[in-house]
């Protein structure tokens, strides 16, 4: 199978799969070293040959509910659906700039519009099959849980003469029968990065707390978006490895590709946001979860915060209340929720300040503390969410004892609070 590929709405080379284990990507004579399909791949004559599928491809490619159901609805029309077949169907609606195409086709990136009102208010059932029934090959988006891609229309646009409404884009996430209030979850680790300052794309609740809208960070205008590439890919590892990496890896990553200008930004965002991730018990946080965005190889930024949740809330307890369960990532050559040492270490190893290694404690504590007491506001109107939300603040209390021991208590007495209203 052979497929054309775009960065942006330029043809810049083809994807062929020759054999089994023998994939070839080759640029086109007339592209400009700006139009990389990846920051791995400079433009050369030369092709690029990949065991497996080049990892820059599989930055996007669909994973467990969305992989299904585009499997059961395209896979009789394929001797094998494998994983250039799946591109082949999602590959013009990727995240990033990378568009795909069956050879000699037109690229077209249409995809299903609606305005955020209705993404977010109408009912989840019939907004989640509408999406991931009729549009799911019109959404390249990657992650385990379900999701799709959707843009609405700027409010305040003419009604006529749609072909020049400019869209918001949207990566819209609903719940998952396996993790209870999933969404509301990751709305509060938003919240906890949003409040301590971390650059987060603006996100949307719906009323009913099944939906999260999460703008994507990834366009910048029609038919021009940045390029965006995971860790994984960044590592040169096929997306199903994303647990086999270390924290020390991606901060070799920023040393190494972001230019001098933006470096010491990026490594300051990634001290915060990791430690972060230490603190809310994000034993999600992979390699996956972080990324690359940029216009150039001169012009790599940290990507902005995503996928940002409690997971170990939905794994056992350890003896001592905290999840039994380990972070994605190695850091000194373990996998282990952090100690008091590892902060001085991390900020060490990303040479941060001992002003800055502060303040973003203290900033931490502040964002976990205020999030807290809006946890326990929502549990009240939505009393299902209870059990998921003192968990996730027991495991916040844990987190945040190497940063504030005080905080860390009054987290706890957040979480005993539902038990003390459920005995009235």
């Amino acid at each position: 199978m052979k497929l054309d590929v775009y960065v942006n709405q330029a043809l810049v080379g083809t994807l062929e799969q020759v054999e089994v284990n023998r994939f070839v990507f080759a640029y086109q004579a007339s592209v400009t070293s700006s139009q990389v399909v990846s920051l791995l791949m400079p433009v050369r004559l030369e092709s690029w040959v990949h065991s497996a599928l080049h990892p820059v491809f599989q930055v996007s490619l669909p994973e467990g509910a969305l992989k299904q159901l585009l499997t059961k609805k395209f896979a009789k029309h394929f001797d094998y659906f494998g994983d250039m077949a799946l591109l082949s169907v999602v590959g013009a609606h990727l995240v990033g700039r990378i568009k795909l195409a069956p050879h000699g086709s037109v690229l077209s990136a249409q995809s299903p519009c609606e305005d955020l009102h209705t993404l977010l208010q109408s009912s989840s059932k019939e907004i989640v099959d509408r999406f991931l029934e009729e549009h799911a090959d019109t959404s390249g988006v990657s992650g385990g849980f379900p999701k799709f891609l959707a843009k609405s229309p700027l409010p305040g646009q003419p009604t006529h003469g749609k072909s020049t409404l400019i869209f918001d884009h949207w990566i819209i996430k609903s719940n998952d029968d396996d993790h209870p209030h999933l969404i509301l979850n990751e709305y509060f680790g938003l919240s906890v990065a949003q409040k301590m300052g971390l650059s987060v794309p603006e996100f949307q609740l719906s009323e009913d707390a099944d939906r999260l809208a999460i703008r994507r960070f990834d366009v910048l205008a029609p038919g021009v978006n940045l390029g965006f590439e995971d860790m994984c890919a960044m590592l040169a590892l096929n997306a199903g490895d994303k647990f086999s990496g270390s924290v020390e890896k991606i901060i070799k990553k920023i040393e190494e590709f972001c230019p001098l200008d933006q470096r010491r930004g990026a490594l300051d965002q990634f001290y915060a946001h990791y430690v972060a991730c230490m603190a809310i018990r994000n034993g999600d946080a992979h390699l996956k979860n972080f990324g690359f965005v940029y216009s150039s190889a001169n012009d790599v930024r940290l990507a902005p915060v995503y996928d940002m949740l409690s997971m170990s809330a939905y794994v056992p307890s350890a003896q001592n209340g905290d999840a039994l369960d380990a972070p994605a990532l190695s850091f000194g050559g373990v996998k282990r929720w952090f100690v008091q040492k590892n902060l001085k270490e991390l900020a060490d190893r990303c040479a941060v300040s001992a002003k800055f290694q502060a303040e973003t404690s203290a900033r931490l504590v502040g964002a976990m503390l205020s999030a807290g007491q809006d946890v326990v506001v929502k549990a009240a109107q939505f009393p299902s969410f209870i059990p998921t939300a003192q968990r996730m603040l027991e495991l916040w209390s844990h987190g945040c004892t190497i940063h504030h021991a005080d905080a860390a208590r009054q987290l706890k007495a957040l979480a005993t609070s539902f038990d003390k209203s459920a005995s009235v």
